[in-house]
Order: structure tokens, then sequence, then C-alpha cells
């Protein structure tokens, strides 16, 4: 069996490393420009939300 080396240009920093019995599975934690774009939507229309109904009251 050949050894197989995956090379992956992310900093260590941001991996997890998880051992099964099966092998071990690196989860690679990264955000792109549209997550940050979504989230921060999301956010803001939720802040609105309250605000507006602390408003009306």
């Amino acid at each position: 069996m050949q050894d197989e080396t995956v090379v992956v240009p992310v900093d260590i920093r941001e991996q997890t490393i998880i051992t099964t019995d099966s092998g071990e599975l690196h989860i690679i934690h990264e955000i792109t420009l549209g997550d940050l774009l979504v989230s921060t939507t999301l956010f803001a229309i939720l802040i609105f939300m309250l605000v507006s109904r602390v408003i009306r009251r």
C-alpha cells in the first residue's frame, strides 16, 4: 500500500483533528466573505426587529 500525503494550504491552528477507531478526521475551519455577509445581514435584521418592537410599546 502506498503512503498518500494530502497537502492543504491551511494554517494548523484552523484545523480540528478527531481520532476515531477508523482513523483521523481533519476538520478545517474557515469562513468566506459570503458567510460573513449573510450572518451580518441576519443579525442586523434581528436587531431591527427587536428595536421596532421596543419602539411600538
